[in-house]
């Protein structure tokens, strides 16, 4: 016990250095397809000039946009071919389109005639010229005419990569030699190609946003404030009124059937719902998996709407639909759309969109017959969800849309505004307002305050879970466009506050050892000392290791509904071998034996003094 509390002590000092050796490298930079304000936070690149206040604190994000005259651009910024806006120099043949949806003459973009300019640090070129984002490069998608954007992401580790190119650390991966320790991480295995890189690393903040300046830049943007004491004081009883709908009972069923919709509401009123440490946000996230690890287990062709809401939730709870215990729930809802033909929901095109699903010709044309085909006048939510996944597909792809089209859109759901305020009615105002906020086209021939009193006022009489799903954006002036995941990031801390807040539980805690045994060498595995709340389950103590220690890479296999570890750190469960991971619990203050547990992770409830033993061995 003596030498298994020492190697412990040492393992957790490890983890400790090898955490912050990954902030240091997470820190310098923002995504590729983030960018980072002068106070640190980091903002998807959409909310560049998209007129909302206080997504950077300090609105910087909105000082370069919308010029009367051609002002001067800060150092490493360049102006749009319409002389509009401002945009990193970077932006320019990247693979997005960040100015054409913008400019009076619609087709003039940054990204026109890059076949013969060099692509940008954040773009790979094609071998016919054309640039594409290096986060299309190995997604599985061929993007260039000839398919080499994924012709080097499975070389066998015997052969060398070829001339040009490095191997990814621990993976099968060859990216361009120039893409290592150039401050944007390419591999994204642990360790990636950004660690140990000494002082090589670019160092350049190539994606940060200049200081705003205190002398006041002339522009064309209408401020509307959000911090009105009646939209304040209605936001505050909307987010008190979903909170108090957290029932008592399992975990797993707190908050409901739609825990989807509650996660994007809370999120889009308050980013700061899932940020490590948030208990409210840890609680939706917990709820959100095992809910949508039991339907993917009841049903695999669970209801396409459905997996569309639980995207939109996992990008917000800063989990990856890409990679949810081994599904991809984006190509599942991309295969779905494909099979759909020539129509479907817009809503479905929209949650594509927003998790980063490369856009198409035809999802535009997908988009355009929705909403051609919904004449009634009940139909004007359709409408208003097929304009904005309309500009999600311009704002966010490279893809060609008419912007002539979308402001038709836009302009029939003004027309459809009462002098009251309402559009057709209380549910229809909250999402016609969202849609409106596109461009800003509620500043003209629409009443945006009519709307909102609209909101407040009915809100006020009564209180639904889809009323505030919409309507709680609207006050915050935001949409479901604002749905990304740009705002999850980890943050510094120092070390001895870094162990405490991974393990720290709030209310009544217990104390639990867990620990991982190979084969017969018992003694070759690795102990942890957890705290936890009372009444967790053994799943809770895995996942609080795999926070705690971020090699610790752990993959289940769902069965009715329920996970069953698979794999772990590479160890894979072996059939023929009759090698598998088996769970044990033992009394540390018995001499008991080692009880095998049969049932799933998240059905055995931990008590105090336990030790969970993960054993990958034979099955005899």
């Amino acid at each position: 016990m003596i030498s298994r509390a020492i190697r412990m002590e040492a393992v957790l000092i490890s983890l400790i250095a090898g955490a912050f050796l990954h902030f240091a490298v997470a820190l310098r930079s923002c995504s590729i397809t983030g960018i980072k304000c002068p106070k640190g936070n980091c903002i998807h690149r959409v909310q560049l000039c998209n007129y909302i206040e206080n997504e950077c604190q300090d609105n910087s994000d909105q000082q370069y946009c919308g010029l009367e005259i051609r002002l001067p651009c800060p150092d490493g910024w360049v102006h749009c071919p319409g002389n509009d806006r401002c945009i990193p120099s970077y932006f320019e043949c990247d693979g997005f389109h960040d100015c054409g949806d913008l400019i009076p003459n619609f087709g003039e973009t940054e990204e026109n005639n890059c076949t013969s300019r060099p692509c940008s640090i954040t773009a790979f070129k094609c071998p016919d010229g054309k640039c594409i984002s290096r986060i299309r490069v190995c997604d599985g998608g061929a993007d260039c005419a000839d398919k080499s954007d994924e012709m080097y992401c499975d070389v066998d580790p015997s052969l060398h990569c070829p001339a040009g190119y490095t191997r990814c650390p621990n993976s099968k991966r060859c990216i361009l030699r120039q893409w290592k320790c150039d401050g944007i991480v390419d591999c994204h295995e642990s360790p990636n190609e950004e660690m140990d890189c000494g002082n090589v690393t670019a160092n350049r903040p190539f994606n940060t946003i200049p200081k705003r300046h205190n002398s006041a830049v002339k522009t064309t943007i209408k401020k509307v404030t959000a911090k009105s004491p009646e939209k304040v004081s209605a936001k505050t009883e909307l987010r008190s009124w979903i909170l108090s709908k957290r029932k008592s009972g399992p975990r797993a069923d707190r908050w409901g059937p739609q825990v989807h919709r509650i996660a994007v509401a809370l999120h889009l009123d308050d980013e700061s719902t899932f940020i490590s440490g948030n208990n409210t946000g840890e609680e939706i996230r917990y709820s959100l998996t095992l809910q949508l690890l039991q339907s993917l287990g009841k049903n695999d062709r669970m209801n396409v709407q459905d997996l569309a809401l639980y995207i939109h939730g996992l990008l917000v709870a800063c989990m990856d639909p890409r990679d949810f215990y081994g599904e991809d729930l984006v190509r599942k809802l991309r295969k779905r759309v494909e099979e759909g033909g020539n129509y479907t929901r817009p809503f479905l095109i929209l949650a594509l969109c927003n998790a980063g699903d490369a856009m198409t010709s035809k999802d535009v044309e997908r988009v355009i017959n929705a909403y051609n085909s919904k004449h009634r006048p009940f139909w004007t939510d359709t409408h208003a969800l097929a304009s904005m996944a309309l500009a999600c597909i311009s704002s966010r792809s490279s893809v060609s849309v008419d912007k002539t089209t979308l402001m038709d859109m836009l302009q029939e759901l003004k027309r459809r505004q009462l002098r009251n305020g309402t559009v057709d009615n209380f549910k229809t105002t909250a999402i016609s307002t969202q849609a409106l906020f596109i461009h800003d086209s509620y500043k003209k021939e629409f009443d945006l305050d009519s709307a909102m009193k609209v909101l407040i006022d009915g809100l006020k009489r009564k209180k639904t879970l889809l009323n505030t799903y919409y309507s709680l954006p609207v006050l915050n002036q935001k949409s479901l466009l604002n749905v990304t995941s740009g705002h999850c990031k980890k943050e510094p801390v120092g070390e001895e506050d870094a162990l405490q807040k991974l393990l720290d539980v709030r209310g009544e805690t217990m104390t639990v050892h867990y620990s991982v045994w190979m084969s017969d060498e018992i003694n070759l595995g690795q102990t942890w000392i957890l705290k936890v709340g009372v009444n967790s389950t053994i799943y809770d103590a895995i996942e609080t290791v795999v926070k705690i220690d971020s090699c610790q890479n752990v993959e289940y296999n769902v069965v009715d509904g329920k996970p069953y570890v698979a794999s772990l750190n590479g160890k894979e469960n072996d059939p023929e071998m009759e090698i598998f991971w088996f769970i044990y619990l033992k009394n540390l203050t018995s001499d008991k034996d080692l009880k095998i547990v049969e049932e799933s992770p998240v059905d055995t409830t931990l008590q105090p003094n336990q030790e969970i033993i993960l054993w990958y061995k034979r099955d005899i």
